[in-house]
């Protein structure tokens, strides 16, 4: 039997596991990815890429591929609600509301000045190739497809894996100090017996990806999907693929909940017949099925995302309704996160306990995230019930939506009201604040005794601050003609960066002292307020803004962008200071810290 040994085993070949190989090799972490499929996922079920993920992605040299395969910000500012796509019925083809979304229209003044770059929309089927390309590129030889884990024991040392190649049967031993679980809870978390605790999995959704001419009734060349509840209240909704956008899209994505007790006709001529039907479609519309999935959402959470040398990361650790479309989001985050620590450790740079910060960090931010989807999606029970929907009642329904869209008294005061139950649903389309401003209270950060800014409780208001455990703010910097953000001061490779003001001498030599003791590079970046004075020059002010220290002051940023530690301004040893810091961040238990 054929044996391998690698510092790190990726079980999943989805986005997440792509993601960790790119971060990995980056890390300079050597690893095998193994993926049971025999290719990247022809499914286009996720698909936005929040401005968070759209950062990780230019950090690592992937934003600009995706951008240009992905949704322009034009094409996907608007989200619709209507009664059909199309029909020439009283009460067919009615949009019931429009939202601005994605920081398209009103909302693009706070998400252009918070981020680097856009969210976009990239369905899963398209960006699954394109991080395979960037993971192989970095690492080749090193992504296994049609290989399955079949078993694993772990150690104190490491962990032994039983790998088998499906397309020849031939197994091999794969012995590894540590091993990442991102393969959607088939196998690993499964193994390891850690409980998913949440809600959901009550109904199923059927995802049909088609390609049809949508472009005389589509709602507009701004919109990116469209929700339809029919005048029955069968209730669907249908999102623009690619590969071209707008009103020139060709493929879609067309999701619909499947009655109680049904079972779907998954023939290529009935599923087309059901698309026709639920966006009331003309018969002789050519509509070409592609693929037919079915999916249970849920709302859980994994209860510890770590057993022993074993780590979870993804849908593995946390599955949520597609609501608020932060299931890839938040997997790619994980991985961002876990990555540069497992770098640190088996590089040496720092302690074993560096690891225990990853639970510490991501747990909270996935129950929060899966809480909101389940929010998102508990509040259209409200908007089900202002537009008249009356479950198992076609006929009360048909009678309300007639009512609801009727030039009457009654008509216009239900359709003002309807207006402020849709605004609600902006805790989905407009939730800046969730995308942005997670944060990690505990972990591989030094508090500084700060209390966090408040949290828009709609989920929309982001405050950026440099706080320790937040994500590092955006500002843009001048270097001589250059342009430049505060996040591209940190490359995502081993090491940390050290912002300070313009007064930054005694922090250079800290940070030299620093980096010679444990091993680990700290590059000293400084930001004046005029030209010539520092490294970089605020040139807008919008550092000044945020950046939460004085001249004489620093930053510790972690290879992830988030702020490790923070000190107002220079104290008497700024040396022992930044040391205490960069020991107790690098998981060394017997670390203190002096600083502000």
């Amino acid at each position: 039997m054929h044996e391998t040994e690698v510092p790190v085993l990726v079980v999943g070949g989805g986005g997440c596991g792509l993601a960790a190989s790119v971060f990995l090799s980056e890390a300079g972490v050597r690893h095998l990815l193994v993926e049971r499929r025999e290719s990247t996922s022809v499914l286009p079920r996720a698909h936005y890429l929040n401005q968070r993920t759209m950062e990780i992605f230019r950090q690592y040299g992937i934003a600009d591929d995706v951008y240009r395969a992905g949704c322009p910000p034009q094409h996907m500012s608007e989200v619709v609600w209507s009664t059909s796509l199309a029909g020439d019925g009283p009460v067919d083809a009615q949009v019931l509301h429009r939202m601005e979304s994605f920081g398209g229209g009103r909302p693009i003044g706070p998400y252009a000045a918070d981020s680097t770059g856009p969210s976009t929309n990239l369905p899963q089927h398209r960006l699954e190739p394109m991080l395979r390309e960037h993971a192989e590129r970095r690492a080749p030889d090193s992504l296994l497809f049609h290989h399955e884990l079949t078993s694993f024991t772990q150690d104190e040392d490491g962990v032994t894996a039983l790998v088998t190649d499906r397309t020849t049967g031939e197994a091999r031993t794969v012995r590894a100090r540590y091993l990442l679980g991102a393969d959607g809870g088939r196998s690993v978390g499964q193994a390891l017996g850690i409980p998913m605790e949440g809600a959901g999995g009550g109904f199923t959704i059927l995802s049909v990806h088609f390609s049809a001419d949508l472009s005389r009734w589509w709602p507009g060349d701004s919109v990116l999907m469209t929700h339809i509840i029919s005048p029955e209240g069968e209730v669907s909704v249908v999102v623009a693929t690619g590969p071209r956008w707008g009103l020139a899209s060709q493929e879609w994505a067309l999701h619909f909940r499947m009655a109680p007790g049904a079972e779907a006709a998954l023939g290529t001529e009935a599923i087309a017949a059901r698309v026709r039907q639920l966006l009331r479609l003309p018969d002789e519309l050519d509509v070409q099925v592609h693929h037919v999935s079915e999916y249970r959402p849920e709302a859980v959470v994994a209860r510890s995302l770590r057993s022993g040398r074993v780590f979870l990361a993804g849908d593995a650790a946390h599955r949520q309704p597609p609501a608020a479309g932060g299931g890839l989001n938040t997997a790619v985050q994980d991985a961002h996160n876990l990555a540069w620590k497992l770098g640190a450790v088996l590089g040496g740079r720092a302690g074993a306990a560096l690891l225990d910060s990853y639970e510490a960090e991501r747990l909270p931010v996935a129950r929060r995230n899966v809480s909101w989807a389940m929010t998102c999606l508990l509040n259209y029970g409200v908007l089900f019930a202002s537009l008249g929907v009356v479950h198992g009642r076609p006929d009360a329904t048909s009678a309300n939506f007639t009512e609801l869209l009727s030039d009457t008294p009654i008509g216009r005061t239900r359709r003002t009201v309807t207006r402020e139950v849709f605004g609600t649903q902006r805790i989905e389309y407009q939730a800046h604040d969730i995308e942005l401003g997670h944060y990690y209270e505990t972990g591989a950060v030094v508090p500084d005794g700060t209390e966090p800014p408040p949290r828009d409780p709609t989920g929309a208001a982001y405050h950026p601050v440099t706080r320790p455990g937040h994500r590092l703010p955006h500002a843009w910097l001048r270097q001589g003609d250059s342009r430049v953000s505060t996040h591209d001061l940190v490359t995502g490779h081993p090491g940390f960066v050290l912002i300070t003001g313009p007064l930054s001498e005694s922090w250079a030599v800290a940070a030299k002292k620093a980096a010679g003791t444990h091993g680990v590079p700290v590059t000293v970046v400084s930001v004046g307020g005029r030209a010539g004075t520092a490294d970089y020059w605020d040139a807008d002010g919008g550092w000044a803004a945020v950046r939460g220290t004085d001249d004489d002051g620093a930053l510790l940023v972690r290879p992830d962008q988030h702020v490790a530690w923070r000190a107002a301004h220079a104290g008497p040893h700024p040396d022992r200071d930044l040391g205490a810091a960069l020991r107790r961040v690098l998981g060394h238990r017997d670390a203190t810290t002096t600083g502000s």
